[in-house]
């Protein structure tokens, strides 16, 4: 004789399974249907193996400590064209730098996303995509298996994740220095430390395809890195504007459009001071690529220029001891400025 009152207990739960669009705990299904969570559970195991058994394009899958009912894995790709949008856009891009970056600090988010990242997180988290554990005075990110689930992927771990929604694209590994020219680009990046590697660091390098670095260090990280290399000069603007336009193509990502522009109008700009500058007289191979790229004359009588940081006496000084996370525009901005500004100051002091 067929138990009436569990059939109509499966049938909310399965009904409940459809219409919420989300995972659901099993204490919410036992409150739904007056069973206990144990068979609330036993239920749903039932109707998976179910749908299982007769080869639906429909599937309930055990997510964390609930459940949902879903289109089956091998199938989702054919229909993903036709599935409503649920994630609104502000939330997908908060997950996505917390996917690529996990395990990410709530502190940083914010410092990227702005106060939104707040209500953003706590969304996200609710509905089981995301994990976000006290960690200090903040709190550390990552994607659960919740997440995996939800868009398909196999494994949880950071790693699988970043590579399934890299897809084609390079993993870009940069160092410190490039990190500001990496966001400037929107690239799909993990900071990495290649000269002196940490414990972490070494992790990290096993997950870069593509490793940005300053020129001349290649040998050295090779000691620690297989794969793809990039010495990327920076000393000039026209050699910042060159090197990211080789990251990009080398990345198969990135727009190097509005960094490209914001250079040209930039060397513009200077070149156009320097048409009425003193001659100089570089000191160094860094400061005669500079007076090049402005098209500053050179000559032994002019003033001469050297780095900060080289001991040499000069009559101008440009600035290399910059902030490492200083934006790496600014930072070339700085020593041309310092190039030109420098002669007034000699001038006012004779």
């Amino acid at each position: 004789m067929v138990d009436s009152q569990a059939t109509d207990s499966k049938a909310v739960i399965e009904a409940a399974l459809f219409a919420a669009g989300r995972t659901l705990a099993p204490k919410e299904l036992a409150d739904l249907s007056g069973l206990s969570e144990e068979r609330a559970r036993a239920m749903v195991e039932d109707l998976a193996s179910e749908y299982a058994g007769r080869g639906s394009g429909i599937e309930i899958k055990s997510i964390g400590e609930g459940y949902c009912m879903q289109v089956r894995f091998a199938l989702a790709s054919r229909v993903l064209s036709f599935a409503p949008k649920e994630i609104e856009a502000p939330l997908i891009r908060t997950l996505a730098i917390i996917a690529y970056k996990q395990p990410l600090k709530q502190s940083d988010l914010v410092a990227i996303r702005g106060n939104k990242s707040y209500e953003h997180v706590k969304e996200l988290e609710k509905r089981g995509l995301i994990s976000a554990a006290k960690f200090s005075r903040t709190r550390l990110l990552t994607t659960t298996r919740g997440f995996a689930d939800y868009f398909g992927l196999i494994s949880c771990s950071p790693e699988a994740v970043r590579r399934a929604l890299l897809k084609d694209k390079l993993l870009v590994g940069v160092s410190p220095m490039y990190e500001s020219l990496a966001t400037r680009l929107g690239l799909d990046f993990i900071v990495v430390n290649p000269y002196k590697p940490a414990e972490e660091d070494l992790a990290r390098l096993k997950e870069i395809e593509l490793l940005v670095l300053a020129p001349g260090y290649s040998e050295r990280v090779r000691e620690h890195y297989s794969g793809k290399l990039l010495e990327a000069g920076v000393r000039t603007l026209s050699q910042l504007k060159e090197s990211a336009e080789r990251i990009c193509q080398a990345a198969g990502s990135g727009d190097v459009e509005p960094l490209a522009a914001e250079v040209d109008s930039l060397l513009h700009k200077f070149r156009e001071q320097a048409r009425s500058a003193r001659p100089i007289k570089p000191q160094t191979p860094m400061i005669e690529d500079i007076a090049r790229d402005l098209r500053l004359a050179v000559q032994d009588d002019g003033l001469t220029t050297a780095p900060d940081s080289a001991g040499i006496e000069a009559e101008i000084l440009v600035p290399v001891h910059q902030p490492y996370d200083m934006d790496i525009l600014e930072r070339i901005v700085q020593r041309y400025e310092k190039i030109l500004s420098g002669q007034n100051d000699k001038h006012d002091r004779k």
